[in-house]
């Protein structure tokens, strides 16, 4: 079906979403087949076999040469296809404009608000509720990246209004508008923590230090790498105003311990064993690992990053440490014996 390639070919440029690409093909609506019907596909399958090797190659092209680019041509045969097939292939006609407005408006072209209102569009009125989801949440995406905490509310607002709707997409709609909470700037927010012990976290006891968050799974190795980085860029430091909080969404929290006990991790670690059903991962909205976070004394967010920090980190939590330390928030650094 058109539709699947369609939708396999959205992550091109990056930016698709999991809920979006984890949609399988046999959720979209059933089609009629019809002479008019297969000549549309036809046309819009021979648009793609032009444009999907023009932007994989846009992709490998340095900056400058990316920012010469205006995909004036193809915007316009775009557009004159949704034209005269929007009434007799409104199914068809949506899904171009996803493709136009993710992977020429927003990805290449950067021009994100051109793309969220194409998306915001889709998402209202075609009569897919699949289709409808996968446009918003892409919407969400950019909304996201661009920190608008009121335009992925008034998103939300506008997916949950359909008469019909996927529950999957609102609940990544709601994961969104937390997620943009979690901006540098803003406050932390107050989080469920129970350790591996089973007994509650204080969090308030982590406070007045520079807090590094991790978000992390033993089974993913990237965040497997990251959990251990921490633990060793700890020992290294033994610095007071340095302090560290884990959060896992391991399902068995004595594997969780014992690895924490191998690498010598003293430091908290939530793990409710409920993997991304849990409290704190629930509170944060994340769904993706590795997702660290540097707070500043107070809880307000100095840094994050849904993606491997890697030997990096070491010199980012040395920068704030000198940068706070030269504010007076924290106290001086301690002699080495």
């Amino acid at each position: 079906m058109l539709a699947s390639r369609l939708l396999l070919a959205l992550p091109l440029l990056g930016g698709a979403t999991a809920a979006a690409t984890a949609v399988p093909p046999a959720a979209a609506p059933p089609r009629q087949e019809s002479a008019a019907e297969s000549a549309a596909e036809r046309e819009w399958e021979a648009i793609l076999d032009e444009l999907v090797p023009r932007l994989v190659s846009f992709k490998a092209l340095p900056e400058e040469e990316k920012r010469k680019q205006t995909f004036r041509a193809e915007l316009a045969r775009i557009g004159d296809f949704v034209r005269r097939h929007q009434a007799a292939e409104p199914f068809l006609a949506a899904n171009a404009r996803v493709f136009m407005a993710t992977q020429i408006l927003g990805q290449a072209l950067r021009r994100e608000r051109e793309a969220i209102e194409v998306l915001r569009d889709v998402a209202a009125n075609t009569s897919s509720p699949v289709l409808a989801g996968i446009a918003a949440i892409h919407a969400g995406d950019f909304l996201l990246r661009l920190g608008d905490e009121q335009g992925l509310q008034e998103l939300r607002t506008l997916y949950a209004a359909r008469a019909e709707r996927e529950e999957q997409f609102l609940k990544r709609l709601d994961e969104l508008c937390r997620q943009v909470r979690l901006q540098p700037g803003r406050r932390f927010p107050e989080l469920e923590l129970v350790g591996l012990d089973g007994r509650r976290i204080e969090a308030a006891a982590l406070r007045g230090t520079l807090l590094v968050v991790l978000v992390f799974n033993l089974d993913h190795e990237p965040s497997r790498g990251e959990f251990r980085q921490l633990a060793q860029l700890l020992t290294a430091r033994k610095d007071p105003a340095l302090q560290a909080l884990a959060i896992s969404v391991d399902p068995d929290r004595e594997k969780v311990r014992k690895e924490a006990e191998r690498l010598g991790a003293a430091f908290p670690i939530d793990c409710s064993g409920r993997e991304w059903e849990g409290p704190a991962v629930q509170a944060l909205g994340v769904n993706t690992i590795p997702m660290t976070f540097l707070l500043d004394p107070e809880g307000t967010i100095l840094f994050t990053r849904s993606a491997v920090v890697g030997v990096e980190l070491g010199a980012i939590v040395d920068q704030f440490l000198a940068e706070l330390r030269e504010k007076g928030e924290l106290p001086p650094k301690p002699e080495r014996r």
